[in-house]
């Protein structure tokens, strides 16, 4: 039989003797009717009292808080009426239920004014009734509050007299404690639960996973929920700066902003907001002020903050700090339905139906509490009930039925018959109620299973866009819009439909694109500085400049004999070495301030072919002269022939090409040198602080290494080599002058390579350091070499003793410069280039040596055919210049003395002369062919021995 919404109240009133406790005897607590009269088949009337803030004192004025206590209390009206009905609507569970359990309810609302004292006044005055008060009855279960810091205290209460109670709010942790609340529990999360979804959010909706939590240090909210928070972003790997704010006392805008000045010094722009409506304007005009909240900030409100924003419009001064501060931000509902989901457009309709049914409504309005000194009117309109439900009448309506199936599983389960106190007991009520699952508007609604609250993920959460709703010409009005929900039947994050598709966010800046979670910090990249880039360029440009300049001279002048005795192809291989070596210094000073990340990519691939083939290049020609120096002497020495040919002195410059290619071949194809950025500090969400780039790759320690060794050996090798050579003496000292050379090149890399080490965190450092090594490589190599050639052409004498010892590549030993002057002497190199100055007097010289021989063949003395070799290649030489008028040849022409041995060992009769004129002229030939010989990889080379 369907009743009306009002008959059970009636009926305790007009059949009241029909009527019985279930408790009596002065019973105190919790107690249940029964009823068996004729107006209706036996029942048992379940008094649910609600407790409700319908006012509240702030700053010592009540003020009207009331449309959470009236939205609770018309819901309570609905789900009784469904429940005494059995009316299915919304749950389905719900429906016939009246046929299969005896048990019906009705309520009274009264006003808690926020605080536990008149909370916990009312409800002793409601235990204490009388049992056999029929129209004002003792409660079975209470439903309330909406605050924790009210329920803690009545939580206490109602565990003490084994009563149910079942809060639509009042979120904190804290009455989750089984052992000081053992009876309490709720249809709302709890703040563990409710915490997890905005991190939730920020993570799996914006990608969001470094965030500040500003919260009130004097609330046991805002520290629950910030100890969720926390919990949740260590398991998930996010970073949360705590920013604590003092209200108690009430703070002054500066001293807001000296503690919401670590939220700026943080550069975090992501920001969830734990705070209340009444600390609202202060925070977040403080907040725009500081510059952590406006445009490129996005700040997610939550707890009852965000249900207010979300469901009333918030009227603000246009242009002001805190509607500036508001516009683009979010706010994320603790639950209470989704729009467009089933169960939730079900709830709407029947909302809107007790509005529209002036009964209904007046029947609801009938049950408000008496306002204070009627200061407040604290009835609904009909309009009223066509706005949006709030989460806290949804959350009411789900704890009735929620009590009203534990109540008929406890009593089955219990055997009840309600009869002489055969009731089941409170505490049986809650073990049932923690048992309860059913698909409601807010989704679906289970308790715990660890906790006496709502399953966290069971709920639906719906995340609000703040955006203006109205506007005058003075001010604003902005409310959360709702643009996506968490469906908590399938565990994923849904964004509503617009006119145009998925509804698009507005942030603070007014656009679509949300604000980096991090502001920009100065990154220390570690550049290399402008001073130091320009010096070593500089270097470089010298090199290069010295390396063009001294190989233009070298084919300008090759033909001159200071240039030919030095043999051109050497000399230019070395020029071209330093100035390859010089373009590498220009590879190493790139970085970001001056290049792309693709140049600087070819410039690492670039970079150990310019080095390393520049110094292989320019160190082959140093070693390939000393060496060649050094095998002519040692040949001398024996008395030898040796031939030194061209091809000779290359193989060592083949060899270490070769090695030096192979590695570098391997080296790029393995693991080519790319310009990588190494994060050297980093602050604590992850942002880089300070940097350094630079050419790297995988093991290039191996091929820097293996280069090292190889050209190191090659470096020991050479410098051994002039350390042989440092007595010899050309004509140009130029054993002397390469291995000054190879003595400085020793030097900067002994010297240089550990520096280079030393300073490989320094860019800037390593790039000074190597490039004056480069540098004196070069410069000394090229100096050393050129600089005394343009000496000698300028008529400048370089410093060599007369008298030092040792053997000489170009002239003579001491001993055979004495006998030279009472000689005469051709030198070869003057006779290969007819236009030489002395080209006249070497002929005469000639002419001289062959009238000798002449009137030697006349008086019919022997030439031995040693004599003949010795005079033939002196014919073919001055006849084969002659022919080509002076064109020159580029091959080294030397003449090796043999002055040690006198005229005494030349064997007696070897020579026959009948006057003394003869006699001089014959020693003279003699002294010749033992003293000089022609080395020329061009004509048959000979090693000084005896005639």
């Amino acid at each position: 039989m369907e009743s009306s919404l009002s008959f059970f109240d009636e009926l305790r009133v007009i059949d009241s003797e029909n009527f019985s406790p279930v408790f009596e005897d002065n019973h105190i607590g919790r107690n249940l009717h029964r009823y068996d009269g004729i107006r209706h088949s036996s029942i048992v009337l379940c008094h649910v009292p609600q407790f409700m803030s319908y006012t509240e004192v702030i700053e010592g004025r009540i003020t009207d808080n009331s449309d959470l206590g009236y939205g609770a209390s018309a819901a309570t009206v609905m789900a009784i009426d469904h429940w005494n009905n059995g009316n299915g609507v919304i749950v389905d569970e719900v429906e016939g239920v009246n046929e299969t359990c005896r048990i019906r309810f009705t309520t009274e609302v009264f006003d808690t004014q926020a605080s536990p004292i008149p909370a916990v006044r009312g409800l002793t005055e409601m235990i204490t009734r009388s049992p056999r008060s029929i129209a004002q009855p003792q409660p079975c279960a209470v439903l309330g509050t909406l605050y924790s810091t009210v329920s803690r205290k009545f939580a206490t209460v109602t565990g003490v007299f084994d009563i149910l109670q079942v809060a639509p709010s009042a979120s904190s942790d804290v009455l989750d404690n089984e052992i000081a609340y053992p009876l309490f529990s709720r249809t709302h999360p709890s703040d563990s639960g409710a915490a997890k979804l905005p991190p939730k959010y920020l993570q799996e909706v914006l990608g969001v996973k470094h965030f500040a939590v500003v919260y009130i240090s004097d609330d046991g909210y805002g520290i629950s929920y910030l100890n969720v928070v926390l919990e949740y972003a260590r398991a998930n790997g996010m970073n949360v700066l705590s920013v604590p704010l003092t209200f108690f006392p009430t703070p002054s805008k500066d001293e807001l902003k000296r503690e919401l000045r670590v939220l700026l010094n943080s550069n975090l722009n992501y920001v969830v907001g734990v705070f209340f409506r009444n600390n609202y304007d202060v925070i977040m005009e403080a907040a725009y002020e500081l510059g952590v909240a406006g445009p490129g900030k996005m700040w997610l409100f939550c707890g009852s903050l965000a249900n207010f924003l979300y469901e009333n419009a918030h009227e603000f001064k246009k242009g002001s700090a805190v509607a500036n501060a508001t516009f683009g931000n979010a706010i994320i509902t603790d639950g209470g339905g989704a729009p467009g989901t089933p169960k939730y457009e079900t709830f709407v309709e029947e909302w809107k139906k007790l509005g529209d049914d002036p009964d209904t409504l007046a029947y609801i309005n009938s049950k408000q509490p008496i306002s204070n000194g009627d200061l407040f009117d604290f009835n609904r309109t009909r309009e009223w009930f066509h706005k949006a439900p709030n989460d806290v009448a949804i959350y009411s309506y789900e704890a009735i039925i929620g009590m009203g199936i534990s109540a008929c599983n406890a009593a089955a389960k219990s055997g009840s018959t309600f009869d002489d106190e055969d009731v089941f007991s409170g505490e049986e009520h809650h073990r049932a109620f923690r048992n309860i699952d059913f698909v409601s508007a807010s989704g679906r609604v289970t308790i715990g299973p660890d906790n006496f609250s709502r399953n966290d993920l069971s709920t639906y959460y719906i995340v609000g866009n703040l955006l203006e709703v109205n506007s005058t010409k003075t001010t604003v009005s902005m409310q959360g819009k709702k643009h996506s929900f968490y469906d908590a039947l399938n565990r994923r994050w849904n964004i509503y439909e617009g006119s145009g598709g998925k509804r698009q966010f507005i942030f603070s800046d007014g656009t679509t694109i949300a604000p980096p979670q991090l502001g920009r910090v100065e990154e220390n990249m570690n550049l290399i500085s402008g001073g130091v880039r320009s010096f070593c360029l500089l270097l470089s440009t010298i090199i290069i400049v010295l390396s063009i300049c001294f190989l233009s001279c070298t084919v300008a002048m090759r033909k001159k004999t200071v240039f030919r005795m030095s043999q051109p192809p050497f000399l230019i291989m070395i020029c071209i070495g330093t100035f390859l070596m010089a373009t590498g210094i220009i590879c190493l000073s790139m970085d970001e301030g001056v290049a792309s990340i693709t140049g600087l990519n070819v410039s690492c691939t670039l970079l150990p072919w310019l080095l390393s083939i520049g110094f292989v290049v320019t160190f082959a020609a140093l070693f390939s002269k000393l060496w060649r120096i050094n095998k002519l002497v040692k040949a001398s020495r024996g008395f030898r022939r040796v031939t030194v040919t061209v091809f000779d002195v290359l193989v060592p410059f083949v060899i270490l090409l070769s090695m030096n290619t192979i590695i570098l071949i391997v080296w790029q194809s393995i693991s080519p040198l790319r310009w990588e950025r190494e994060v050297l500090t980093t602050n604590q969400y992850d942002q880089v602080i300070a940097s350094e780039g630079s050419c790297n790759s995988k093991n290039s320690t191996v091929y820097i290494s293996s280069l090292l060794f190889v050209n190191g050996i090659a470096i020991i090798l050479a410098c051994h080599q002039a350390y042989i050579g440092r007595n010899v003496r050309t004509e140009m000292n130029e054993s002397k002058h390469i291995g000054m050379a190879m003595i400085c090149i020793f030097q900067s890399c002994f010297f240089g390579i550990p520096l280079l080490f030393m300073t490989s965190s320094n860019r800037s450092a390593y790039l000074f350091i190597s490039s004056s090594v480069y540098f004196v490589v070069c410069v000394s190599t090229l100096l050393c070499i050129f600089l005394p050639k343009f000496l000698k052409i300028q008529g400048i004498r370089l410093g060599t003793a007369e008298n030092s010892r040792g053997p000489s590549v170009t002239g003579i030993s001491s001993r055979a410069r004495r006998l030279r002057s009472n000689v005469d002497v051709i030198d070869f190199d003057s006779l290969a280039s007819p236009r030489d100055d002395q080209d006249t007097m070497m002929r005469e010289r000639l002419k001289t040596l062959r009238s000798t021989q002449k009137e030697i063949k006349q008086k019919k003395q022997p030439i031995s055919q040693m004599e003949e070799q010795c005079l033939k290649p002196l014919r073919e030489k001055n006849e084969e210049h002659v022919e080509r008028e002076g064109q020159g040849n580029d091959s080294e022409t030397n003449l090796i003395g043999n002055a040690e041995r006198s005229s005494e060992e030349i064997k007696d009769g070897q020579l026959v002369n009948d006057d003394e004129e003869d006699q001089r002229n014959e020693i003279t030939l003699q002294n010749f062919k033992k003293d000089y010989l022609v080395i020329n990889h061009e004509m048959p080379t000979w090693g000084v021995g005896h005639i």
